[in-house]
C-alpha cells in the first residue's frame, strides 16, 4: 500500500526541536542595542485629526524618536500594495486608496495608525504614547455592510462617494431569467457570513535592523509568505532593490491567514530603524491585535434558487456584498471571488449567474483565511 497507509502513524520531524525547546520565535531574536516600538492607535472608527502634539511624548524617559504620518509623508514612499485588480461596475478600475505606515488627517477604523514612539524599553514607549495629545473630530461611521451602500452614506474615502470598491461577475444572466420564468418554485434568502479573526499561540510582531554601512534593511518577522514580502517592500514601497532587504521569517506561532498581510508594522520597525541607525523590534497583546490583524468573511449575500416541480435545481442567482475594511489588504478582493465554482458544490445546477460587490467599511481589512473563499460559497 506504499509508504503510508491509512490508520498509520507519520512520523514528525519537526516536533523534537520545538518540544525540547529548540525553536526560534520573534521573542527569542534580540539584537544588540535594540530599542522598542509601539503604535499610537486611534480610538475612534472613523474622525479628522484636528491637532497632533508630540512635544511631550519626545520628552519622556528613555524616548528616542516619535514618528507622525507627516514624517511618513516627507519620505515620498509608495502605497501598502495590493495583489488583485478588478473593476467597478462601469468597467472602470477598482478604487485602491493610498494607504501609508501612518495616517495623516484622517483615521478610519479603530485601531488605525496615529503615531509610531520608539524607546529604550517597550513600557517607556507605551508611557511616552499615552502622552501623545490628539484632538479628534468624529465623523459618521459606516461599520456594517448595510450601512455602507445605504443611499446617502457617508464615503470611507471622500473620491469614493459610494463605497464600492469593485463589481465581479461570473456566468450566464439571461440563461438564469430564463429558468426562473420558467420556474416552478422559488426560494430566496438573505444570508450574512459574520467577520471572524485569528488567535494565534503568537500575536504579531517584528524587529527591524538598519545597516547604514551597506544600506540593507533586514527584517525579522514570523509570516507565511517571505518573498512576496520581501519585494513588496522594496520596490513597491521604499522604492530599492529587493537586495537590499532581507527577510528572516522563522517559526511561526500559528498563522490561519492571518499572517499572510502585507502590515505597517513590517515598514515601521524598518523605517525607524534606519531614522534611529539602531534594530527596532514591535511586538503586539492580543487586544491590540484584534485591533489591527487583518481579518475575513464578512459577506452578506442575496441568494434565489429556482426549481422544478421535482425538486431539481434549475437557476441559481446570487449578488454578495463583501467587506474590504478601511483599505485594500494584500489580497482582500480575492477571497470572494476565488471559490465561486463552489456555490454549485456536487449539484447540478444547468444555470447560475453571481455578482460580487466589494465595500468599504470603517473595520480592519479583510484578507484570506482558511479556504480563502470557499467556506462562504459552500455555505
Amino acid at each position: 500500500m506504499g509508504e503510508f497507509a491509512i490508520g498509520q502513524p507519520v512520523p514528525r520531524e519537526e516536533d523534537p526541536r520545538l518540544l525540547t525547546g529548540g525553536g526560534e520565535f520573534l521573542d527569542d531574536v534580540n539584537l544588540r542595542h535594540q530599542a522598542w516600538g509601539y503604535v499610537l492607535r486611534s480610538p475612534h472608527a472613523h474622525a479628522r485629526i484636528v491637532s497632533l502634539d508630540t512635544s511631550a511624548a519626545k520628552r519622556a524617559p528613555g524616548v528616542i524618536a516619535v514618528l507622525t504620518g507627516k514624517d511618513w509623508a516627507a519620505e515620498d514612499y509608495g502605497t501598502l500594495p495590493c495583489e488583485e485588480s478588478r473593476k467597478k461596475a462601469d468597467g472602470s478600475p477598482m478604487y485602491h486608496p493610498y494607504r501609508g505606515a501612518l495616517v495623516t488627517g484622517r483615521v478610519r477604523m479603530v485601531g488605525d495608525y496615529v503615531a509610531f514612539v520608539v524607546a529604550e524599553t517597550k513600557l517607556q514607549a507605551r508611557d511616552a504614547a499615552e502622552l501623545i495629545e490628539v484632538t479628534y473630530e468624529p465623523l459618521p461611521a459606516v461599520t456594517s455592510i448595510a450601512k455602507a451602500i445605504a443611499p446617502g452614506a457617508e464615503p470611507v474615502w471622500p473620491d469614493n462617494p459610494d463605497n464600492f470598491c469593485y463589481t465581479y461577475s461570473e456566468g450566464d444572466a439571461a440563461a438564469v431569467d430564463a429558468a426562473f420564468e420558467a420556474a416552478d418554485h422559488v426560494v430566496t434568502r438573505t444570508l450574512v457570513v459574520n467577520r471572524v479573526t485569528a488567535v494565534t499561540m503568537e500575536p504579531r510582531g517584528c524587529l527591524g535592523d538598519y545597516d547604514p554601512r551597506t544600506g540593507r534593511y533586514t527584517l525579522y518577522t514570523g509570516l507565511q509568505n517571505p518573498h512576496p514580502v520581501r519585494y513588496q517592500i522594496a520596490r513597491q514601497v521604499f522604492g530599492i532593490p529587493e537586495t537590499r532587504v532581507r527577510v528572516v521569517p522563522g517559526d511561526v506561532g500559528g498563522s490561519f491567514g492571518m499572517r499572510g498581510g502585507t502590515y505597517p508594522e513590517l515598514l515601521l520597525v524598518l523605517w525607524a530603524s534606519r531614522l534611529t541607525e539602531r534594530p527596532v523590534k514591535w511586538v503586539c497583546d492580543r487586544s491590540e491585535g484584534f485591533m489591527s490583524d487583518d481579518h475575513a468573511r464578512d459577506n452578506v449575500s442575496e441568494i434565489s434558487l429556482a426549481l422544478s416541480s421535482d425538486g431539481m435545481f434549475t437557476g441559481l442567482r446570487i449578488r454578495t456584498y463583501a467587506a474590504m475594511g478601511a483599505y485594500l489588504a494584500i489580497r482582500g478582493p480575492r477571497p470572494p471571488v476565488g471559490n465561486l465554482g463552489t456555490l454549485a458544490g456536487v449539484y447540478r445546477t444547468p444555470a447560475a449567474h453571481v455578482e460580487i460587490n466589494g465595500v468599504f467599511t470603517n473595520c480592519n481589512c479583510t484578507n484570506p483565511y482558511r479556504g480563502s473563499g470557499a467556506p462562504e460559497a459552500a455555505y
